[in-house]
């Protein structure tokens, strides 16, 4: 019973829609409402990549602040991924990041984006805030969370 996704997981939403351009953006969420994961003991970035543009190079980095609107430092550079344009399209990729092992009060993560996005990339992001068996509130953005064990 204490393996409920919604009892153990709070989820955030990283980008508004599943249909938000890379274009421009700087990271998800948007700066000025990085997740803040401080209490929690793992942080899931889940990133569904929509359409990529031929002419666009992103590289997607989880990244942490000190605010919710500070700079973004890396947190270890092998966590970047350069999407492959040409056969990513539609592909997933997950991060897990254990909350304890990041910089001292940088508890603040974001998916930054950086490379050539001007062209119409589309992605979705998801941050999923593991407490342990602790049951946690959902946002109001979360609109039905259901469970059933049979």
């Amino acid at each position: 019973m204490n393996n409920i996704l919604a009892k153990n997981m709070k989820v955030m939403l990283g980008s508004a829609k599943p249909e938000t351009a890379m274009s421009g953006v700087a990271a998800y969420p948007a700066s000025g409402s990085y997740v803040d994961v401080s209490g929690f003991e793992y942080v899931h970035i889940l990133a569904h990549l929509g359409t990529l543009h031929a002419s666009d190079t992103p590289t997607l980095t989880p990244k942490c602040s000190d605010s919710a609107s500070g700079t973004l430092d890396v947190i270890d550079s092998s966590l970047a991924y350069e999407c492959n344009v040409t056969d990513d399209d539609g592909d997933v990729l997950m991060w897990s990041i254990e909350v304890r092992k990041l910089p001292l009060d940088h508890h603040f993560l974001a998916l930054a984006t950086s490379g050539t996005l001007t062209n119409g990339s589309y992605i979705d992001v998801l941050f999923f805030l593991e407490n342990g068996s602790q049951p946690v509130t959902q946002p109001s953005t979360v609109v039905s969370q259901i469970e059933w064990m049979g």
